[in-house]
């Protein structure tokens, strides 16, 4: 696993995963998938997480969650809402920024400009749905664990 955990050599920088769990190897197995999606999480981190556009997570119970993303002035069409490998990507890329009538601005504040969110997603968490509303982009998240993943005893024999 050590491709995964690979010590970070810049000085003055948040530490690395590894810097965390020095011997992960000893006492996890299985968990190689895990380990890359959090170095992904933290290497994302690094590089400056975007603020545009938006948006909150919900829990809204102990396995339905929410994102709310703040899209006023992107239209339906404009929207693109991917889930591929456990990871969900939200993108935003407006067609017309002209102004249909020729209008000039005097000030322009609503942004119109492209983006692209992504969330790292947990095994079993799958995406119900999504909507949009009043500029508000909703994407319904459900965690639903199967039954051989649920605890169980073990008889002895």
């Amino acid at each position: 696993m050590s491709y995964t955990l690979v010590k970070n050599g810049r000085r003055n920088s948040f530490p690395s995963i590894a810097e965390y769990f020095p011997n992960v190897e000893a006492w996890s197995v299985g968990f190689d998938r895990e380990w890359r999606l959090l170095e992904q999480l933290q290497n994302n981190l690094m590089g400056g997480t975007s603020s545009y556009p938006p948006y909150n997570i919900k829990q809204r119970s102990e396995d339905l969650y929410e994102i709310e993303m703040a899209v006023a002035g992107f239209s339906k069409g404009e929207l693109t809402v991917e889930l591929h490998n456990n990871q969900l990507t939200i993108e935003g890329s407006k067609q017309g920024v002209e102004d249909e009538a020729g209008h000039s601005y005097v000030y322009k504040g609503i942004a119109g400009r492209q983006f692209r969110q992504t969330f790292a997603l947990a095994d079993h968490v799958k995406v119900v749905g999504s909507e949009l509303q009043e500029g508000i982009l909703r994407i319904s998240l459900e965690r639903e664990l199967p039954e051989e993943k649920k605890p169980r005893l073990i008889e002895i024999k």
